[in-house]
């Protein structure tokens, strides 16, 4: 495995001085063009155009490379867990607390994860299962009775302060533990959920375990890319940060050492992504955060689109917040350099994606500018008659595209549903994966603006259960409406591409990617607008061992 690492490594190097090539070749390019007899007007306009693209060039293609860091460390991940460690061998067994913080959810999939809880391999007596429901009184009175029926703790608050984070410290308060882990509503546990997470807690220092969690809904290519984005996740970055005790939080299936976290304040309350803030805030005290790659449990995508992008809306808010509350605060901490880096790298990493629409904008202002109105060229280095102005796009497309198949291939060796499918079936996952990805961005726009701005978000829960429905018609009309705006703005984009292709312009690449961009949201619309309806209508709701029995049945029938 060292072999992996190395080469990975020794790439990562060759590609960031690349960079540092591009990026003093690109300003050496820049001050020799604008230094001809052009207006200050075109001065001033050309030159701080070609820098602000520069930079965020410069921003994204470091973070393409730094995948291949990912790569590369991962490839050494072991499970660094010890089951003779003191907490596993003192008598009795550590006192463990699992709470299911719920807001609004169906009894038939809060039950599977209840029953799940209570049927884990560890004393009964040396662990409590404890419901924390957000909803507004007497919604769950169906799930009330059942934890009463079934000796589980229930406890619900009147407001809703702090939204999951909240509800999770209010639990962490009531309760008598030494471990407090913590599973979303949909993610039925597997039996070695706390044996599992014990047993990585290898040193003092270590305040969290993170194990896997498993998402077996992949009905269509919505769903596979859905789950794509957990399988790189967990597989590539989570294994990258385990080899440094700094794996994420994912919000579910894990387990704190209570009396550290309660020393240290709990949960952060004030941003959608209580999870990683937590996690980056509580690393940079000098706390170690462990990642044990060993599914723990199996929960649900959302069913469709919508869903699909409002948990990544959610995603994308949060960890956009961080940056403007704590990232400098959490920069000064007792982090290791490398991790300080990844750190910078993730909460960025929205703002990047986002600011490529600007960028896209700005490229398509230029070159018609340029080529009627004024002198405005786009000044980039090209040695050999290599067009390095695509050098952003290549890197991003390739790196992308390398990291995807990286976790196919770690993934395959434990989803039933990814072998199934087979060599076709990884070409066609990935392609679509990467063009969703590629899309996103346009609606993620006002969540980074809002979180950078401070404007106040509720905590909306991603919807997990199959309807007929995937939205209100003010959702259906908003999704909609937008699509058509893209696809309106991927046609001016498509006629740019064709003006640069003919006078030889390098930056038909870029307007390429803005066309791809804002066409596939129209697609989807087209593919599953009769399944979105006006009104909200459950068809069914099903669990993870639901999918998981119907998984089984094709497997079978195949073979």
């Amino acid at each position: 495995m060292k072999w992996k690492k190395l080469f990975w490594y020794i790439l990562t190097i060759l590609l960031f001085m690349f960079l540092a090539y591009y990026a003093v070749q690109s300003i050496r390019e820049i001050i020799i063009v604008y230094s001809s007899n052009y207006t200050i007007g075109e001065k001033f306009l050309g030159i701080m155009g070609n820098v602000f693209i520069l930079i965020i060039e410069l921003l994204s293609a470091f973070y393409s490379i730094f995948i291949y860091y990912y790569i590369g460390s991962s490839s050494t991940y072991k499970i660094l867990k010890d089951e003779n460690n003191r907490f596993l061998q003192q008598d009795p067994l550590p006192l463990v607390v699992i709470a299911l913080p719920l807001y609004k959810e169906p009894l038939m999939v809060v039950s599977k994860t209840i029953d799940g809880a209570l049927n884990l391999d560890y004393p009964k007596d040396r662990f409590q299962v404890v419901v924390c429901d957000d909803s507004p009184e007497g919604y769950s009175t169906d799930i009330e009775e059942y934890c009463r029926e079934n000796g589980v703790k229930y406890i619900q608050r009147k407001s809703r302060k702090g939204f999951k984070a909240g509800a999770l410290n209010n639990a962490l308060k009531l309760v008598k533990c030494d471990f407090f882990g913590i599973l979303d509503a949909d993610h039925i546990p597997t039996p070695n959920f706390i044996r599992s997470c014990l047993s990585g807690f290898i040193d003092d220092k270590t305040m969290l375990v993170q194990g896997r969690p498993l998402f077996v809904n992949q009905d269509n290519f919505m769903q596979r890319s859905s789950a794509y984005i957990h399988t790189q996740f967990f597989h590539v970055y989570q294994k990258s940060r385990g080899t440094r005790g700094a794996a994420i939080f994912a919000g579910t299936t894990g387990i704190f050492r209570a009396d550290l976290f309660r020393e240290n304040g709990g949960f952060l309350e004030d941003t959608l992504a209580e999870d990683t803030d937590t996690s980056f805030y509580m690393m940079s005290k000098g706390y170690n955060f462990q990642y044990v790659n060993e599914v723990c449990s199996k929960g649900l995508v959302p069913w469709g689109p919508i869903s699909m992008v409002n948990q990544i809306w959610r995603w994308t808010n949060g960890i956009t917040s961080i940056l403007r509350k704590r990232l400098w605060k959490i920069l000064k901490g007792k982090n290791s350099l490398i991790n300080k880096v990844d750190i910078f790298s993730s909460v960025f990493t929205p703002v990047i994606g986002v600011t490529m629409w600007l960028v896209y904008i700005m490229l398509l202002v230029m070159f018609y500018l340029d080529k009627y109105v004024m002198n405005l060229p786009f000044a980039r280095p090209s040695p050999s008659n290599i067009p390095l102005l695509l050098l952003a796009p290549v890197l991003i497309s390739f790196a992308s595209l390398i990291m995807a198949f990286i976790s196919w291939l770690r993934e395959e060796k434990e989803d039933k549903m990814i072998r199934l499918r087979g060599f076709k079936g990884m070409i066609w996952t990935i392609t679509v994966f990467y063009l969703l990805i590629l899309t996103a961005q346009s609606f993620l726009i006002w969540a980074v603006l809002s979180a950078l701005l401070g404007v106040k978000k509720d905590f909306d829960r991603t919807i997990k259960e199959k309807q007929k429905t995937l939205g209100t018609i003010n959702q259906k009309l908003k999704y909609t409406l937008w699509s058509i705006g893209l696809l309106l703005l991927a046609v001016v984009f498509c006629i740019a591409s064709y003006h640069a292709i003919v006078v030889g312009n390098a930056l038909y690449g870029w307007f390429f990617m803005a066309a791809l961009s804002g066409i596939i949201p129209i697609i989807i619309v087209i593919l599953y607008f009769r399944e979105i309806e006006i009104f909200k209508q459950f068809a069914s709701t099903k669990t993870a061992i639901d999918v998981e029995k119907e998984y089984e049945e094709q497997l079978n029938d195949r073979s």
